[in-house]
């Protein structure tokens, strides 16, 4: 694997579009050379993921930077496409820098607007915080592409450098504008959210010299979107028929299995979305394909919940044996105020020091549990389309993010 000056960039030049049928290649040819494949492991995950939970205690939190950075590269590294790894560059410091610099301009501002509404008359108090919550709202947005630019200026395959153009302003304005149509619709428009988000991020993506380009439409999948409420609300309402009719001893059940169901359908459509958004990505000459399932997806889900049922059992013991519901059960009757400072001392030490643990501990579990192996399917789902030797690393430079996701890291964003 080739190792890349992170300072340069190529440049891009848009790349033609094809209109090969992808199912119909993907059958002649199969997909021993077409498909994307993730080859991480969950007990690398877990190994690495403890130790960064580790650092990042002991530095109090400094360190989560570095920890990101980390996991990125070994995911990134186990992404193969066409036989040869994804390659990420970033660095934790420029994680680190782009936080210190966001937080220094973040809180004087956030103050400032404290202090104004402190100095309004008691009806107007509200505008000030009401201007911010929006403003953050529409920053989210923003905080989500530049986050995306920075991570796509860090990809490199075969030499090639992934780069995101466009305004992560104009992003913003596109993604806060769809959402409040949206909301103002009951959430009936939230495909629209999708689909012109999508666009304007695929359509502003290139891989060197090529530009990516989506050709998907609202209407497939707003009606897959209704299809979807329209399902979650027979499921309400003939669970409620029957609760009104049935006897009390199947009110439990039937308090559960609509969520259930609801939590089904929707896990469907987001497997259907994946799908769709792969299937109407091209890249110069290459189209996309997902093979994702919802089987795959609930299958990970109920992993995870058993993993999470193991732990808290686990922790639930450990509060029994350390007198964390002794402790408890003083609190609630009051009598922990007669007890003397080095009983209370005794008992709450351990409590303490297990509710520390636990949110570690429950962090790892849902990132080894759950959103890595999510993403570990997705990935492994993907299969492409086309020659990737059209692919070519633009020789034209340009600058690169010099940090990278300070407001995603603010807004608790980062992701991985």
């Amino acid at each position: 694997m080739t190792t890349h000056n992170e300072h340069e960039l190529p440049d891009a030049e848009q790349g033609d579009q094809a209109n090969t049928d992808i199912s119909e290649n993907l059958e002649t040819t199969g997909p021993e050379n077409d498909q994307i494949q993730y080859h991480g492991r969950w007990q690398d995950v877990l190994k690495l993921s403890c130790w960064n939970a580790l650092w990042t205690i002991l530095t109090l939190g400094i360190f989560r930077f570095w920890a990101k950075t980390r996991m990125r590269r070994y995911i990134w590294s186990n992404i193969v496409v066409d036989g040869d790894a994804l390659e990420y560059t970033g660095r934790g410091l420029e994680l680190f820098l782009g936080f210190v610099i966001v937080s220094v301009i973040f809180i004087p501002v956030i103050a400032a607007a404290t202090f104004v509404s402190t100095q309004l008359p008691p009806h107007l108090m509200f505008i000030p915080e009401l201007v911010l919550y929006l403003a953050i709202f529409f920053l989210v947005f923003v905080a989500i592409y530049r986050a995306t630019r920075y991570r796509y200026s860090r990809t490199f395959w075969r030499g090639i450098r992934a780069r995101l153009g466009g305004s992560a302003l104009k992003y913003g304005l596109i993604g806060f504008g769809s959402s409040v149509l949206g909301l103002v619709t009951f959430g009936i428009l939230i495909p629209f959210n999708f689909v012109v988000t999508t666009r304007y991020e695929t359509e502003n993506t290139w891989i060197g010299d090529t530009k990516a380009r989506f050709t998907g439409r609202l209407g497939p999948v707003l009606r897959k979107w209704l299809l979807s409420w329209v399902l979650c609300l027979a499921v309400l309402a003939i669970t409620t028929a029957i609760a009104v009719v049935s006897q009390s001893r199947w009110m439990i059940l039937l308090g559960i299995l609509p969520y259930l169901a609801i939590i089904a359908i929707m896990i469907r459509y987001r497997v259907w979305l994946f799908r769709y958004q792969a299937e109407n990505t091209e890249m110069g000459g290459l189209r996309f394909a997902s093979t994702l399932t919802t089987a795959q997806y609930v299958k990970i889900l109920l992993r995870f919940l058993l993993v999470t049922v193991v732990i808290g059992a686990v922790f639930f013991a450990l509060l029994a044996l350390t007198g964390g519901l002794t402790f408890f059960s003083l609190l609630k009757s009051g009598s922990i105020g007669q007890m003397a400072p080095g009983q209370v001392a005794t008992v709450a030490i351990p409590l303490i020091i297990l509710v520390l643990i636990a949110s570690p501990v429950f962090k790892i579990a849902s990132f080894v549990a759950m959103t890595h192996p999510m993403l570990a399917v997705q990935v492994a789902s993907l299969c492409h389309d086309g020659d990737v030797s059209e692919l070519h690393a633009n020789p034209d430079a340009n600058t690169v993010p010099r940090t990278g996701e300070g407001l995603a890291e603010a807004f608790g964003l980062g992701g991985i």
